[in-house]
């Protein structure tokens, strides 16, 4: 007998990008927000937002499908 496969996990995230101006010049900030549980970051480098989603247990970097396919073949 083989096992039930678990339901996929759903997350919704807020992502907010404001390009602004910096004593080095501009620059973009961020700010995450995962929406189930209110919990958000702000972040400068992409890698901060990577590492919030990650904190959830949803998988990103190179091994996801998303990051490697071109999002136009998708649909």
């Amino acid at each position: 007998m083989t096992e039930p496969t678990p339901d996929p996990t759903i997350s919704t995230f807020l992502v907010r990008f404001l390009w602004e101006w910096s004593a080095a010049g501009p620059r973009w900030r961020g700010r995450i927000e995962q929406i189930p549980s209110g919990k958000s970051a702000a972040f400068l480098h992409e890698e901060v937002m990577w590492q919030f989603i990650h904190s959830f247990g949803i998988m990103v970097g190179p091994s996801s499908k998303y990051e490697t396919e071109d999002p136009i073949a998708r649909k």
